[in-house]
């Protein structure tokens, strides 16, 4: 069910499974061309990895590495101070191919501003910093966008890196433009102001239980909080509610649900996701404790960096009354955002009390061999397969990632019916996507 949509990726499988290891630091040692970084820890300029994503695969994780990082957590700090652009030892053997390095408007219609091929922007004093695996200049120009203090970038066509060998170079400002071939640089487009998304309309469509999971750990708290303060994503909902590990306050008045996990999985399975099923047949177990759920009509699971909008969510349900829950990929459930219908979890709840504690889907845990399975594909199966839940329709415009056809994810602007756009790790990042899916109704992506 996984396999095929990893085919459709930008880069390819084999390629991410020879940098699955590879670390991303601002000052790209392994490849030939880099920023020149000084002043700011190493780790303050690393895009996230791996280790970063407990409830996403590796295969996200790396060819996404950078994607996720669209307004990294860099500039939100302050980042680095760069002295300019410069070309790491080995950069003379790069072979550069002879085809044409970028043709803009060429996959789909550019959402950046014209840009320079095969011309270097050498950043000037100030601050700058750089990620690997970045496929195309498209998306290098989004990241730009993503952050407030990048007004332009270069991307490197071969920057000689491991798997999709692509750099993307992010400056405040420029010193000189100076032909290269096998570049691309540009600036990135306006930004457009943000505003108080719409909350959920209820009514019609049904009210709408809306919760995220957290890994107390990391970028996820302060993206939850900001969240909160702005009444975007899953606060935007008639309830919200966070769950993790251990009690943190996010407002005054939200204070998460403790599940008895560690949050901490491996990684398998055909793609290479995280083995996180079991976290989540506790974190369902304690969602149907509590009982909140019971209160309205739709139970809406959003991860934390996926940037949603319950007011486009439910002008979509009132076409889907009386649907058991609702696919949002044509290869499968995919974890981002998951949205059942209060009774399809009322049956979940019943496969629970036939186990002896009371623990997990008894039903579902003995007759599914589940190991190498996310927690996405173990709840599509066990409500589709074992418990039958039913009718279960797809629709596309719940989701878009890169790995559902949503080419230009990271530009946020695929029409005003787009649910969530995800992965967005940063508040920068976040507010930007934001804005832009608020700001526009034209469609940029061609889907498969």
């Amino acid at each position: 069910l996984k396999l095929r949509h990893i085919i459709k990726s930008v880069c390819s499988a084999p390629s991410l499974s020879r940098a699955m290891a590879a670390s991303h630091d601002s000052v790209n040692t392994s490849g030939a061309y880099a920023p020149v970084a000084v002043a700011g820890p190493v780790d303050e300029l690393a895009p996230p990895t791996a280790a970063h994503f407990p409830r996403r695969g590796l295969i996200a994780a790396l060819c996404a590495t950078a994607l996720v990082a669209v307004g990294a957590a860099t500039a939100a700090r302050g980042g680095a101070q760069s002295q300019g652009l410069r070309q790491l030892p080995g950069a003379a053997d790069l072979q550069i191919k002879a085809e044409a390095t970028w043709v803009q408007n060429g996959v789909f219609p550019s959402q950046a501003p014209e840009m320079d091929v095969d011309v270097q922007y050498v950043g000037a004093a100030g601050w700058g910093t750089n990620y690997d695996h970045i496929p195309t200049p498209e998306m290098c120009a989004a990241m730009c966008q993503g952050v407030e203090k990048c007004n332009a970038y270069t991307w490197v066509k071969d920057a000689g890196l491991p798997g999709c060998p692509s750099q993307c170079w992010l400056m405040e400002g420029i010193s000189e433009k100076k032909p290269l071939k096998g570049l691309v640089s540009g600036k990135p487009p306006t930004r457009k102001p943000f505003a108080t998304p719409p909350a959920s309309q209820g009514a019609a469509s049904g009210s709408l239980y809306c919760f995220a999971l957290m890994v107390p750990e990391g970028y996820e708290e302060g993206l939850l909080k900001w969240q909160h303060d702005n009444k975007a994503g899953i606060f935007g909902c008639d309830q919200a509610a966070v769950y993790s590990n251990t009690h943190i306050r996010i407002a005054p008045a939200v204070v998460t649900q403790v599940v008895n996990s560690t949050l901490k999985c491996g990684y398998g399975g055909d793609s290479m996701s995280a083995l996180n099923a079991w976290i989540f047949i506790e974190v369902w177990r304690k969602l149907i404790a509590i009982g909140d759920y019971k209160k309205h009509d739709w139970v809406v699971k959003v991860d934390p960096d996926a940037v949603f909008f319950p007011d486009r969510l439910s002008k979509l349900l009132v076409k889907y009354q009386g649907a058991g829950y609702i696919n949002n990929c044509r290869y499968g459930m995919h974890g981002p955002i998951e949205l059942f219908s209060s009774r399809a979890i009322d049956t979940l709840a019943e496969d629970y009390k036939l186990s002896w504690d009371g623990k997990a889907p008894k039903t579902c845990v003995t007759k599914m061999d589940f190991g190498q399975w996310g927690e996405d594909m173990f709840m599509d199966q066990c409500l589709s397969k074992i418990l039958e839940v039913k009718p279960v329709p797809t629709d596309a415009t719940l989701m878009c990632e890169s790995h559902c056809d949503c080419n230009a994810w990271y530009w946020c602007n695929e029409g005003d019916d787009m649910v969530s756009y995800h992965p967005f790790k940063s508040i920068d990042s976040y507010k930007n996507c934001m804005a832009n899916a608020m700001g526009s109704s034209s469609k940029a992506t061609i889907r498969a």
